[in-house]
Parts: C-alpha cells; sequence; structure tokens
C-alpha cells in the first residue's frame, strides 16, 4: 500500500540520512515524502550556519536544486524494499478550514494544514504528518489528521564533543606515534584456537572388593588345594649297570596339616592382598606440557635492549630446553612422581608335601654290562693370562719410556689390557700406575669446543636468570637488538605440575624493549586432567595367562 509522508525539518537534520533509514519498519509500499514550502524555508535558513545541521541543509536544498534544474518533480531516495522518493510539493497551501484552530504563521501548524489538504484529494493512499515533535503531533490527533511519530531508533548519532574530538585526535597522533615502534608478534604453536594446552594423565582404579572375590575364585579353581595323598605305585627302572626299584608313601599327618592350615591359606591371603593393591603402579602420569613459542618483529624499525619474559600463575613451574640444554634422565628424576613396580605375577601356589621315596638298587650280572664312551677333553680351552700380561706388561713399559703420549705406544697398551678379564683386577692395576704418570694433565690440552665461551652477539636471544635444568616459576631472555623483518625468534620449554589431580594454571609472555611503549603479551591456559581406567580385566588375564 502507498503511503505518503509530509516530514517536518526534524526529519532532515537530527536522523540519518534518508537513505540509511530502516524504511521497511514502516510497512509501506511505496513511500512517498513529501517536501513542502515551510520544510525548505527552514532548511533555507540553516545553510548559513554551522557544523553538521548545516552540512545536512546544503545536502538536501542541493537535491532540491537538481530536481528544479532536471525539471522533475520526483528524486529516488531507495529503488526496492521498499521503493521511496522525495518528491517536491511546495505549491500546496493549508486546509482553511482550520484557520481558526491552527496558527499558519508557524511552520509546524502549516504542516498540519498542508496535511489535511491533501487528505482531501487523497484516493487509495494516505496522507499522514511525519514527525519527531509532541507539540504538533498532539494537535494533529485533537483535530483528527493522521499524524505519524518518527522512530527514536533513527536518530543519528550525537555530535561530538570537544573533549571526544580531542581524544580523537590524541589516538591518532598515538597511532602515528606507534608506527615508529616495533611491531612485535607473539603465538604459542602448541596451543588451541583458545589458548589452551591441555594433557592427559591416567589413575587406575582400585579393583571393588566383589571384583577380588571374583578374581580369588578363578585362584581357587585354577590351582585348588590338594586333598588326596593317597601313595602312587612302586615304579622300577632297568639301567645299564643295575635295577632300581622305588617306592612311595604318604607324607606325615604334621606335613599335611602344615600345608592344608598354613601355607595354602597364606598363599590365599597374600594373593588377596596383591589383587586389593593391584593398582598400585599402574597410573600413567600426564607428559609434561610442551609450549613452543613463536616471536617476529613484523614492524619497520629494530627493538633495542629486548626482554622477553615467561611467567606462571597456578601451580605450575618452568624448565627450559632446546638446543644444546639437553636435560638428562637424572636431572629430571626429582621431577618425576616415583611409583611402585605394576605386580605382573602372583606368588606361586604352595607346594603339597612330597611323597616319601624308598629306593632298592640290585647289581646286574657282569655280562649285561656294555663299555661306555668316554667325553673327550681336548676341545676345552683355557685362557693364558701370564701370556696376554706380558704383552700388556711391554706395551706399558714402552709406553711409560716414551717421555711423551705415544698414540701408538698407547693403542698396542689398551688393546692388551682388553685381553685381562676384570677378574685380573691387581693385573690391570699395576699396569695403570706404570703408565699413569706419563700422561699429560688435561691443563695443559686446549679446551674442547663446548668449554669454549663464544664471543657476545648482540643480535643474539641469551638467557637471563632462567638456569638450566631446574623448576622456575618465571624465566626470561635478553637481547640487545632484535631486528626487524628477520627470521621468527623460536622458544620451547616444558611445564610441569604440581600436586595430583585435574591442575590449571597459566603461562604469560611479555616482551618489553626500550622503544616499546606497551609490552605485547600473550596468555596460555594450560591444564592437566586425569581419567580413569579399569584393572579387572589386567588381572584375569594375569591369572588366567601367568598363574
Amino acid at each position: 500500500m502507498e503511503l505518503h509522508l509530509v516530514p517536518d525539518t526534524n526529519l532532515f537534520f537530527e536522523f540519518r540520512t534518508l537513505e540509511q533509514l530502516p524504511w521497511e519498519e514502516l510497512g509501506f509500499d511505496p513511500i512517498v515524502l513529501l517536501l513542502t514550502k515551510p520544510v525548505l524555508d527552514e532548511i533555507d535558513k540553516h545553510k548559513k550556519g554551522s557544523g553538521r545541521t548545516r552540512d545536512r541543509a546544503l545536502d538536501i536544498f542541493g537535491r532540491f536544486r537538481s530536481m528544479l534544474t532536471q525539471g522533475v518533480q520526483d528524486a529516488s531516495i531507495r529503488t526496492s524494499g521498499p521503493h521511496v522518493v522525495l518528491r517536491r510539493m511546495t505549491s500546496v497551501l493549508p486546509d482553511p478550514a482550520y484557520k481558526d484552530h491552527l496558527d499558519y504563521a508557524k511552520a509546524d501548524e502549516r504542516l498540519i494544514g498542508i496535511v489535511s489538504e491533501l487528505n482531501k484529494e487523497a484516493s487509495g493512499y494516505e496522507v499522514k504528518l511525519f514527525t519527531d515533535d509532541g507539540g504538533p503531533a498532539g494537535m494533529a490527533l485533537d483535530l483528527g489528521i493522521p499524524f505519524l511519530m518518527i522512530d527514536q531508533s533513527w536518530r543519528r548519532p550525537p555530535a561530538e564533543t570537544t573533549e571526544a574530538k580531542q581524544i580523537r585526535e590524541l589516538k591518532k597522533d598515538l597511532e602515528a606515534y606507534r608506527d615508529l615502534e616495533p611491531k612485535i608478534a607473539i603465538r604459542c604453536e602448541t596451543a588451541d584456537a583458545n589458548r589452551f594446552v591441555k594433557v592427559i594423565g591416567k589413575v587406575a582404579k582400585p579393583l571393588k572388593e566383589e571384583e577380588v572375590a571374583q578374581l580369588i575364585e578363578l585362584l581357587l579353581l585354577k590351582h585348588p588345594i590338594r586333598t588326596d595323598f593317597t601313595p602312587p605305585p612302586s615304579v622300577t627302572t632297568v639301567g645299564i649297570r643295575e635295577t632300581k626299584t622305588v617306592e612311595y608313601s604318604a607324607p606325615t599327618e604334621e606335613e599335611i596339616a602344615t600345608y592344608r592350615d598354613v601355607r595354602y591359606p597364606e598363599w590365599i591371603k597374600s594373593c588377596r592382598e596383591i589383587l586389593t593393591n593391584f593398582h598400585f603402579g599402574r597410573d600413567e602420569d600426564a607428559p609434561p606440557a610442551v609450549l613452543q613459542w613463536t616471536m617476529s618483529n613484523e614492524g619497520s624499525r629494530p627493538a633495542s635492549r629486548v626482554r622477553v619474559e615467561f611467567a606462571t600463575s597456578g601451580p605450575l613451574a618452568l624448565m627450559r630446553g632446546g638446543k644444546n640444554d639437553d636435560v638428562e634422565d637424572e636431572d629430571k628424576g626429582s621431577t618425576v612422581r616415583s611409583s611402585p613396580s605394576p605386580v605382573t605375577r602372583l606368588p606361586s601356589p604352595p607346594q603339597p608335601p612330597a611323597f616319601r621315596e624308598t629306593v632298592t638298587c640290585e647289581p646286574l650280572p657282569a655280562s649285561n654290562l656294555e663299555i661306555v664312551g668316554r667325553v673327550p677333553l681336548s676341545s676345552l680351552r683355557g685362557v693364558d693370562i701370564p701370556k696376554q700380561y706380558q704383552h700388556a706388561l711391554d706395551a706399558a713399559k714402552r709406553l711409560a719410556t716414551s717421555g711423551a703420549v705415544d698414540v701408538g705406544a698407547l693403542k698396542r697398551f689398551q688393546d692388551s689390557m682388553l685381553g685381562i678379564t676384570a677378574a685380573d683386577a691387581a693385573m690391570r692395576a699395576s699396569l695403570a700406575n706404570i703408565v699413569a704418570p706419563t700422561i699429560t694433565p688435561i691443563s695443559q690440552f686446549s679446551l674442547p669446543p663446548y668449554l669454549r665461551r663464544e664471543p657476545h652477539n648482540p643480535e643474539e636471544f641469551y638467557y637471563s636468570s632462567w638456569p638450566k635444568s631446574e623448576l622456575v616459576r618465571s624465566g626470561a631472555q635478553t637481547c640487545d637488538l632484535w631486528r626487524h623483518q628477520t627470521s621468527d625468534h623460536f622458544i620451547e620449554f616444558e611445564v610441569l605440575f604440581e600436586g595430583h589431580g585435574d591442575v590449571r594454571g597459566v603461562v604469560e609472555c611479555s616482551v618489553h624493549a626500550e622503544n616499546l611503549t606497551t609490552p605485547q603479551q600473550l596468555k596460555v591456559v594450560v591444564e592437566r586432567n586425569t581419567v580413569f581406567i579399569e584393572v579387572f580385566d589386567l588381572a584375569m588375564a594375569m591369572i588366567e595367562c601367568g598363574n
């Protein structure tokens, strides 16, 4: 349905531009904005003003002037959704029927009269006063003239204050100043999109009482207690020189009672205790969280006197590593929670008391004997220790009389020493004493490469207050000059957790520089979660396969 609106001056000055207004909210299509003479007169007055009101006045008057120049009545505001046009309507006079009720010397009341006059000729559409002013709207309501209030959400933002303008200019100056600073970018390569690093630890759950009882039942079925001690029949064997007969008799009542009432119950009790503690040593500790950081100076200036700091908050500790900072397992031993070794076998069941044996031997006649071959001893070999010792002694003497470290003689001596087994400690010690005085003290040799101090490189990063192989709460690296647009700086270290169970903390990286106004920072959340694992199937398999 078509709608004609007669707007007052506020629509053009206090609200967003005509193109930006949400006309679809009115629910009409098309919409015609009627530009009347009272409004044009008000706009013309503001052309000589200042500020954004003057800019709006010049814009609307420019539209009206263009319509006059082109000889058209309408100017398009929006082509669709809905279609909105601005139409010249300067020749319409107020409705004379309301001259006694309205003061046509006032622009707002003249607009009310114009709306009334236009409605007289309206056919298939409606004409409404479009205003934000409560005074004209109230008068139109009293006179029964249609009107529509402009939605307050259509207003444009308030004019910028002097203070706001100063702040905007200062921000602009600050941005220009920061463009001259290094631009540091920090990334944690091992963190996810939400800046989380997570590791998982596994905790073995103890077996329930009913599970232990079920396993003990399985053990009893597999290794039942022996109750029948009836002796087996005698056994006779014929050998080379004699015939041997073995007769069996039952164990004593005391031996049977000890097996039945002491050893077997104690074995069951021991197995029960082991199964009750079967989960010990089966926890899988979460690995240390490895944080890999990449930093770059992407600006147009190098950073001077740089300090990269890492600090933890929460139950976390840092241990640095990486190139040339390898940590031996022995050094890390204090950080690993010791735990007992897991049980892989239950104790063997007690053997029932053995049957008593009575052996009778009878020699065979001489004609039945056969000659038995001997085992030759020529294959047995011994080690000629005195001969090897003599070779080593000769090499040691030549090495001792050479006056310096003779590499060839030393090699022959070492080869000779290999021929003397570790059991001949006295021989090895005596030979070593002969050679020891000839070895040049280590102080006379040049230091190996890994002990030499390299000259300080101002463009390299060095650790500062961050000892190797030690747990720390914070650590840092420093660099005298970090050039811009160079390769990324990379650093890696481990984060270890305190206590047991679920743990969460934060590791913060901050980069400071002498010519950097605000440090660049990045925080990463590091957490350890624990999950429980069942051990019943493992205990069942141990009994079925191993015991």
